[in-house]
């Protein structure tokens, strides 16, 4: 049968044929393939995108945990920061509260400034201590000024010792 074909019938026969094998392999195998690899490839994307969220929420947990180290924690009243600062400092000891000042609230580019002042007395280690312990662990103000002095009182012809702790929040207007 192939003997009576010329060598040019012959290759266009063969080319039709590669041609029909192609199609047939393509539409079997080839683009089934494809398509799993375009799957694989959107899931894989998908993934990278799950993965850079659940990245990107711990970093955002993390900058408001920074945050709310910065300007104090939110959502609190300032009664509630106040007797917090003063269930703080009755944990320690060799330490008084001099004077505790009313809260002070001030309006400031579109925030309320929320302004406790604190004065306790002690030695010089017992209040250095008590003033670190505020900086580390205290999670609900945040201090601003820090001041020592010294005052003579004239009737125990003595010197106390004093320091002026400010503390301040930050909440947004409503």
């Amino acid at each position: 049968m192939f003997a009576n074909l010329t060598y040019k019938q012959k290759l266009i026969g063969l080319i039709v044929i590669a041609v029909l094998l192609f199609l047939a392999a393509n539409k079997r195998s080839f683009k089934v393939t494809r398509q799993a690899y375009d799957q694989v490839r959107q899931l894989e994307n998908k993934l990278e995108y799950v993965n850079s969220s659940t990245t990107d929420v711990t970093q955002t947990q993390a900058e408001l945990k920074f945050y709310d180290k910065i300007i104090g924690k939110q959502g609190i009243e300032p009664e509630e920061i106040q007797q917090q600062i003063l269930d703080f400092t009755s944990s320690y000891d060799n330490v008084y509260v001099f004077n505790l000042d009313e809260i002070h609230i001030a309006e400031s580019n579109g925030f309320n400034v929320i302004s406790n002042q604190l004065t306790l007395e002690g030695d010089f280690n017992a209040l250095l201590e008590i003033v670190y312990a505020f900086e580390r662990e205290f999670k609900f103000s945040n201090i601003v000024s820090i001041s020592f002095t010294k005052e003579k009182e004239f009737q125990t012809r003595k010197n106390k010792l004093r320091v002026k702790i400010i503390f301040q929040n930050y909440e947004k207007n409503s």
